[in-house]
């Protein structure tokens, strides 16, 4: 087993802090790459809604998350030494593969999971995604952030 990403939040506090942190990060992204488009001014202010810089920070913040990468028995072996138990997974994916990405969200006592048989990079991205969807959004939206 082995961990990607450099966000692991603890609490609500915690990944709310890590969420308002990137907004400035996603709004000079989105600058950059419309510059890099060349948008003249007028065409930055019909398209760059603040709809368009959330999507950039939601992105951003999903794919800093940490995740684990292990087969079925490393999972398992997590799982039975963490707090969390079966009841707490999401399972996204299928069950015939050997292979699983996972994300703890303790506050909201959820483990988000993904299988995948050979694409660990493309896993992890689905999962962030998915956590980001499932659990995060929620919290941020419901914050007002």
């Amino acid at each position: 087993m082995h961990t990607r990403g450099t966000f692991a939040p603890e609490t609500r506090a915690d990944a709310l802090e890590r969420y308002e942190e990137v907004g400035p990060v996603a709004q000079v992204v989105v600058r950059e790459a419309t510059k890099a488009m060349e948008f003249g001014a007028d065409e930055y202010d019909d398209r760059v809604t603040p709809e368009v810089v959330r999507t950039a920070r939601d992105a951003t913040f999903a794919e800093l998350l940490a995740v684990h990468v292990g087969d079925e028995a490393e999972f398992d072996a997590w799982l039975a030494d963490s707090e969390f138990d079966g009841d707490d997974v999401v399972r996204i994916g299928s069950d015939n593969v050997d292979n699983l990405v996972w994300h703890p969200i303790p506050f909201a006592d959820t483990v988000v999971a993904a299988t995948f048989q050979a694409e660990p990079d493309a896993a992890a991205s689905t999962l962030r995604r998915n956590a980001f969807g499932r659990v995060y959004r929620e919290e941020f939206y419901e914050s007002g952030r």
